[in-house]
């Protein structure tokens, strides 16, 4: 019988967001009878939420608590997990994890694939030694890197001058029985209230202050619609005194973190993400999973996801003007927007579900895996020469 490959998956936390959610995905879909999977998070983060949502793995999620970046303890607490676990790969998910997994890997011999989630242009944000770091062990230390989007792939080419051999593009995706498919009752929502969802956390990147800019154009047209901002983060406050002093503090609610997303997008008539930059969304493709139109801003890969008056609109980023339009656009006619749901559900359904790309990862992991033997046995029989 053919043994299994052990797979650590090493993520920053297990917090509620796009990548943490596609990890739980993932490794509910894995072929449990070929791989064996693991999940190791570096710091607790809100309370590390998706903790209990893991069906399939071989070891409960380890959380090992790291208290800074760059923990020293964290590169030993991880070395140790690889070792007992005699984990084959590790696979690594978002800037923290991605760098320490990769010293880990080149300091054990494992080979290491990384996720890219983000445009380059996330990193120019960070501080120079970890924006450094970052670039550095992806060039060097990564045995393979994985980019969520087309556009992400050729960026990290063209920028990080990643050689191609070692990229590849898997897409973001769900699994569809999650999602409610769309009802006509969704044109008429609350008796002619129509809900308008931007779901991520509050931050410079998903730029949620356009997004309330735009509402209140929007209400000109539509003062019945109402907005719904789900997520948390730093910019938490500042939105919402935004919402006060242009009057629509009543028509815009901020929820906070919320774990019923299927159903808050089963609810809502138009989803919108406002983002600066991107990878492509996981947020995105669970509302056209759940039917619901979208209007996404021209960053990452959106446009693999959207073609713009099919499944949804795509605007400019940082374009009020352009968003309230695609908003009202869609306001304006329901018969058009359960259309563009239905046909943003069969885009899912046919390109981006779990299934799919779980099978992608499992070739993934299993070429890598016979290259890692193969090295190994090349250097036994040297040795024993």
């Amino acid at each position: 019988m053919e043994q299994k490959i052990k797979v650590l998956h090493l993520i920053d936390s297990l917090s509620v967001g796009g990548a943490e959610r596609l990890l739980v995905n993932l490794a509910n879909r894995i072929d449990s009878s070929r791989f064996e999977f693991y999940v190791c998070a570096l710091r607790v983060l809100r309370g590390n939420a998706l903790q209990t949502q893991f069906e399939r793995l071989s070891a409960p999620p380890h959380i090992i608590n790291a208290q800074r970046l760059y923990d020293p303890k964290a590169l030993f607490a991880v070395a140790q997990y690889v070792r007992k676990h005699n984990i084959d790969i590790i696979h690594t998910q978002l800037t923290y994890a991605d760098i320490t997994g990769r010293v880990v890997g080149k300091l054990l011999g494992r080979p290491v694939i990384s996720t890219l989630q983000n445009e380059p242009q996330e990193y120019d944000r960070d501080r120079i030694d970890r924006r450094l770091l970052a670039r550095f062990t992806a060039r060097y230390l990564s045995t393979a890197l994985v980019a969520v989007s087309q556009r992400v792939h050729d960026q990290f080419v063209q920028q990080w001058h990643i050689p191609q051999a070692r990229l590849s593009t898997i897409y973001n995706a769900v699994p569809m029985e999650n999602y409610t498919s769309v009802v006509p009752e969704r044109a008429t929502n609350d008796a002619g209230r129509p809900v308008i969802t931007n779901i991520g956390r509050l931050t410079t990147q998903k730029a949620q202050h356009l997004f309330i800019a735009a509402a209140k154009i929007v209400l000109q047209h539509h003062p019945n619609a109402r907005f719904l901002i789900v997520g948390q983060g730093h910019l938490q406050q500042q939105l919402a005194q935004q919402a006060t002093e242009l009057g629509i503090a009543e028509q815009v609610t901020l929820t906070g973190v919320r774990h019923d997303i299927a159903d808050i997008l089963a609810q809502s008539d138009i989803f919108v993400l406002s983002s600066l930059w991107e990878g492509l969304p996981l947020t995105a493709v669970e509302a056209m999973a759940a039917a619901c139109p979208v209007v996404l801003t021209d960053v990452g890969g959106n446009r693999e996801l959207v073609e713009s008056g099919v499944q949804g609109l795509i605007v400019p980023p940082g374009d009020v003007q352009a968003l309230a339009a695609a908003l009202t656009t869609l306001l304006d006619d329901p018969q058009r927007r359960v259309a563009m749901g239905k046909a943003a559900r069969e885009r899912v359904r046919h390109d981006f579900s779990i299934t799919t790309i779980a099978k992608q990862y499992e070739a993934l992991y299993q070429r890598i895996s016979k290259k890692r033997h193969n090295f190994v046995g090349k250097q036994y029989a040297a040795v024993s020469r």
